[in-house]
């Protein structure tokens, strides 16, 4: 079958909000007795190409919630459900370090997604709030002992 541009826009547009709470199903934890949660490792390490190991080791690793967030129906976006926050132990002893990629795991440790991390207010996918600046941009950076907390993660369908 050959369709038109308007018929496959309109059957993209259809298959957003189910693809979104299909999204979301994966984050969760059904399983009332089970520990496991979905996982946001956050890394300071250049961001590989999608899925590939990720080249060092977290300087944070957060635990979602068993519900992991919510769709917006209305906004066609998933919001994780936040603040999250985990006490950092991977950053440089000395300087800390700057998070610039995240890695989302299902609660059975697979590979969910990779995504942008930013200040809040800079645009990224996960956003944190703002320690310094560093050439007059505003920064994140982590040093190890102190609490992470992930203030806002929003995807758009």
């Amino acid at each position: 079958m050959d369709i038109s541009p308007a018929h496959e826009a309109a059957r993209i547009e259809a298959s957003r909000l189910p693809a979104l709470h299909a999204s979301l199903a994966l984050l969760q934890q059904t399983d009332p007795e089970a520990v496991t949660r979905a996982t946001i490792e956050i890394y300071g390490t250049t961001r590989p190409p999608a899925g590939d190991p990720p080249g060092g080791s977290p300087i944070v690793t957060l635990e979602m919630t068993a519900a992991a967030g919510t769709v917006n129906d209305s906004l066609l976006e998933l919001r994780l459900a936040t603040p999250l926050d985990a006490m950092i132990t991977g950053a440089d002893e000395n300087t800390g370090t700057i998070p610039i990629w995240a890695r989302i795991n299902t609660p059975d440790g697979s590979w969910w997604s990779d995504v942008s991390v930013t200040v809040e207010g800079e645009g990224g996918e996960l956003e944190m709030p703002q320690t310094g600046t560093e050439n007059g941009s505003p920064v994140a950076r982590l040093f190890n002992g102190a609490t992470a907390l992930l203030s806002s993660a929003i995807f758009r369908g």
